[in-house]
């Protein structure tokens, strides 16, 4: 995690600058605390995109999930038929592409949740600076590990 030049506001001061172990205690739990949700909105980023490419993704799996139980029958969705175009696949081995894809980036954002929630609680019940810092790096290092290789992060 980041150790220098830190901004946090805790109670009714601002603390601009300064680096972690200079902070108060509680002002430095809630700066690490920060810094672990910061990097999960930066891994689902990495992994999603945008909101909207999430979206994207959302009705692609889901069209696929219904295609894939319908044993592949009937009209092939938009999205399902789009990936074919792109790759140049049928649409039994683009739903198969695109069902594995939603599950890698599924799995990766339990992953980020799992680590996000664990490391800030974990960090709320610190009791110095140290262990503070030692719990959010880990967080952190749960968080990137939980992307790697998948989807956009590929």
């Amino acid at each position: 995690m980041q150790t220098s030049n830190l901004s946090v506001t805790y109670g009714a001061s601002t603390y601009a600058g300064f680096e972690f172990a200079d902070l108060p205690l509680g002002a430095a739990l809630l700066a690490a605390a920060m810094q672990v949700e910061q990097a999960a909105d930066q891994a689902r980023r990495t992994v999603l995109g945008d909101s909207l490419r999430a979206v994207e993704y959302q009705l692609t799996a889901a069209e696929a999930e219904a295609f894939a139980a319908a044993n592949h029958e009937g009209a092939v969705p938009p999205t399902v038929q789009a990936w074919m175009d792109a790759v140049g696949k049928d649409a039994v081995a683009a739903t198969a592409d695109i069902l594995a894809e939603a599950a890698a980036w599924k799995g990766a954002l339990y992953g980020i949740r799992a680590a996000r929630l664990k490391g800030k609680y974990a960090v709320a019940q610190a009791s110095t600076h140290a262990e503070a810092q030692v719990i959010a790096d880990q967080a952190i290092a749960g968080i990137h590990a939980s992307v790697q290789g998948v989807g956009n992060a590929a």
